[in-house]
């Protein structure tokens, strides 16, 4: 059955396709999803929009992850950095700019931190590294857990999560791939191997900086699930006004 709404106020719109929609309320960007099957990766690409990573590409990253061969070394734990261009699809969505790459087992401990309405709640100064997720924590795919897990009970090459750090010696870093992965280690109790990623001239906190988390921040209310239609109807009283 279709049906015509000629008579639309367009406030709810919604624009997108299968590898990433975006949910506008009133024009404005209310919520951005991608569930493309590539997890934390595949919902950043579908942030660059058009000319970002494409689906195949990210699929591919993914899978390399998975086994990128990285051998620790047995006595420091580090492991010489991958090839860049394996790393591509997911490096072509950061900031302009010149980054350090490392690859390491991680130190313990090891603390995950999944922030709560966008918003740590904690402090993590004892702890030698502390990995923000940057997606759903635990994951749900619990087969892809599985199967990860196997793996690193089965020896051989590690999955590599990949976590982005403001400085060289900060100790807490964004997870930008590897949920899946950072559980599956968790369960066998095995330090994790990180890509870390960093800034080579670290960008300061700047004063607009601040005012953008905080206009985030105290918007994150209005974001939960469940809220999109009080928005909606609030927007539309202060339209009639």
């Amino acid at each position: 059955m279709c049906l015509d709404v000629p008579d639309g106020h367009g406030v709810i719109e919604v624009i997108g396709d299968d590898g990433g929609s975006l949910l506008l309320l009133g024009g404005d960007p209310a919520v951005l999803e991608a569930n493309d099957g590539c997890g934390s990766v595949g919902w950043l690409a579908a942030r660059a929009g058009t000319g970002g990573p494409g689906l195949a590409e990210v699929k591919y990253l993914t899978e390399w992850l998975s086994a990128p061969g990285l051998v620790p070394d047995p006595r420091t734990g580090r492991a010489e950095p991958p090839d860049p261009e394996c790393l591509r699809p997911l490096l072509s969505l950061l900031a302009p700019g010149r980054y350090v790459m490392t690859a390491a087992l991680a130190p313990h401990p090891l603390r995950v931190v999944h922030p709560r309405a966008r918003q740590v709640q904690s402090w993590y100064s004892d702890e030698e590294l502390a990995l923000v997720t940057t997606d759903t924590w635990p994951p749900r795919d619990h087969r892809a857990v599985r199967g990860y897990g196997d793996r690193i009970r089965a020896g051989g090459t590690l999955p590599a999560l990949v976590a982005l750090f403001p400085t060289a010696g900060s100790c807490v870093g964004y997870l930008l791939d590897g949920h899946h992965k950072l559980a599956a280690y968790e369960r066998a109790g095995t330090p994790p191997m990180v890509i870390r990623l960093t800034p080579q001239e670290p960008r300061p906190f700047r004063r607009h900086d601040l005012d953008r988390a905080r206009a985030a921040f105290s918007d994150g209310a209005a974001r939960r699930p469940g809220d999109a239609l009080s928005r909606v109807f609030a927007y539309m009283r202060e339209e009639s006004v």
